[in-house]
């Protein structure tokens, strides 16, 4: 009868096929590891199965509800919350439905303190622990920060002008304190200083907080003497150039600092003359259009930007002149001299030509008479001419 019972259950088994799988719930309760077990709420509590991930955060009991979950499955379940040892571990689902409780434990905070070389304290430095953020230092130089005991954490630090710090601290299961000391930051930086055609400028004054620090060299390079991180006021001067001030915060991790010096207007005189005399109320022109009239000694003077290149040029009445290409310069006086030649009058050119045409008549007249002469000797010479052939 058995035999028979069982076959009958085989048979069943193969036309329905494959059995699926079975589902429960889970409920993970979180616990505070104090002497009350006091229930822990907004704890992040995941479980994961192969690619699959579910997340809930515990409820004001500490506990967390999970449907759906496979019976007999094997899960990974963590528990997070912030100020606690983090928790994994694995579970089976081994009963219907199936309760897991997690006990954490209260992290103890580790006091760190920052200071100098000498040991005065350092505000305002940043730590990160373990490529997070834990926040800045007080005035006591000092940060408390919850961190998992009995392992090493990567500690970093920055602050104003001290080198960075960055090191794999070991804490201990009993450690409450640590102490860090920074590097004050020495550094030498290198200002190349060009002019806006990209050339390099010698001999500008460079100076740190107002007071003179160096001069360019003739690859316009000025090495500054030792200094340490923090911020600072560059300022870059040169005869012929607009005064560079900026502010400026150094450090042992920044390159090469690169100024560009605006050139400064530049006088440029232009003196206009005729027959080596100056000319007085002469139109000046740059690239074609007025620029303005000569004084009374025959000059005009406008401010230029150096490195610009101008056509100049100049009118008068009764005068002419010509083109001149000029570049202005930073490194001269910029004195350009025109030269304007007199125009003829138009009275000397009519009184020209009514000579020229008298001069024509006159050769005309004089041709003609001699023509009319030769016409004559001609006719008295024709009798006697006749006779000499008759006799």
């Amino acid at each position: 009868m058995i035999k028979r019972i069982l076959a009958v259950l085989l048979l069943l088994l193969f036309l329905c096929g494959p059995v699926s799988a079975v589902s429960t719930t889970l409920t993970v309760n979180v616990f505070d590891n104090n002497a009350n077990y006091d229930p822990v709420s907004g704890a992040h509590v995941v479980i994961t199965k192969g690619t699959v991930t579910n997340t809930l955060y515990t409820n004001v009991n500490g506990a967390a509800h999970f449907s759906e979950v496979e019976y007999g499955g094997v899960y990974t379940l963590s528990v997070i919350k912030s100020g606690y040892i983090s928790q994994t571990k694995t579970i089976t689902i081994s009963t219907m439905p199936r309760s897991e409780s997690v006990y954490l434990v209260s992290e103890t905070p580790v006091s760190i303190k920052i200071t100098d070389e000498n040991g005065a304290a350092v505000a305002g430095a940043v730590i990160n622990i373990d490529g997070k953020a834990s926040g800045t230092t007080n005035s006591a130089g000092l940060l408390h920060v919850g961190i998992e005991k009995g392992s090493y954490h990567l500690i970093e630090v920055t602050a104003g002008s001290y080198d960075p710090y960055s090191s794999s601290q070991y804490i201990g299961t009993d450690q409450t304190s640590l102490t860090i000391p920074l590097t004050t930051s020495r550094l030498t930086p290198l200002i190349l200083i060009y002019n806006e055609a990209k050339l390099p400028v010698s001999g500008a004054a460079v100076y740190l907080n107002k007071k003179i620090a160096a001069y360019s060299d003739s690859y316009g390079r000025a090495q500054l003497p030792t200094c340490t991180s923090g911020n600072y006021t560059l300022t870059i001067e040169k005869e012929g150039y607009v005064s560079n001030e900026q502010a400026l915060y150094l450090t042992s991790a920044d390159p090469d600092i690169i100024i560009e010096l605006a050139y400064a207007v530049v006088p440029l005189t232009i003196l206009v003359t005729a027959h080596e005399k100056p000319v007085s109320g002469a139109i000046v022109y740059f690239d074609k259009t007025a620029a303005g009239l000569t004084s009374l000694n025959g000059t005009y003077t406008s401010n230029i930007k150096p490195g610009t290149t101008l056509v100049l040029s100049a009118s008068a009445e009764g005068y002419t002149g010509t083109d001149l290409t000029y570049l202005v310069r930073a490194d001269t006086d910029n004195k350009v001299t025109l030269t304007l030649s007199e125009n003829l009058p138009t009275t000397f050119i009519g009184i020209a030509a009514l000579g020229i045409i008298i001069v024509i008549l006159l050769l005309i007249l004089v041709t003609a008479g001699k023509r009319h002469r030769t016409k004559k000797s001609g006719k008295s010479r024709s009798p006697a001419s006749g006779r000499k052939d008759s006799l």
